[in-house]
């Protein structure tokens, strides 16, 4: 009886070999397929949440994308309209600023302010200066600019300047109006 159970407690040289042949082979075989599967399958995983998360901006982005196609596909004129220059009478100085006002409000744009230029002014002047504050988009102002091209009193555009605020931008002109 005790032959039995030392034969069972010795395993055999070749066994133990064959058995780390089969372990080597394993871990090769893990280590070339399954391990470079694993790290392939992780970066499709990366790649597919960086997709889904671009498709998440797009869609957010989609209702602001067609409402700017809608308004680049609006009729635009070839060429802008340029009348003669003909001067605004001193009686009517008192209406630039209402002038504007309705100008403005035509072009879906909300005045600030409109000031003449009160002090550079006088009786020998031939022109007279207005700054204009505007609030608005800018494809508004791009129209508001348009009709102020058509006024047959604009001299010229001093200066424009542009102003980010929270949705709508700010617009500050400076123009020199003819006075007959």
């Amino acid at each position: 009886m005790k032959n039995n159970k030392i034969q069972v407690n010795k395993i055999p040289g070749r066994s133990v070999m064959y058995l780390l042949i089969c372990l080597v082979i394993a871990i090769i075989f893990y280590l070339v397929a399954i391990y470079p599967c694993q790290r392939s399958i992780k970066e499709m995983d990366l790649k597919t949440a960086q997709v889904s998360e671009h498709l998440k901006k797009q869609k957010t982005l989609l209702p602001l994308y067609n409402d700017l196609v809608k308004e680049s596909l609006q009729k635009v004129q070839v060429s802008l309209p340029v009348p003669d220059t003909k001067g605004l009478s001193r009686n009517d100085i008192d209406t630039i600023t209402p002038f504007f006002e309705k100008m403005a409000n035509e072009c879906s744009m909300q005045v600030v302010s409109v000031s003449p230029d009160a002090l550079g002014f006088t009786e020998k002047s031939s022109d007279i200066m207005v700054n204009i504050r505007l609030k608005g988009k800018f494809p508004d102002f791009r129209t508001f600019l348009v009709e102020l091209g058509k006024t047959p009193f604009l001299e010229r555009v001093e200066l424009v300047e542009i102003k980010q605020e929270s949705v709508y931008k700010q617009f500050f002109l400076t123009v020199r109006l003819a006075i007959a």
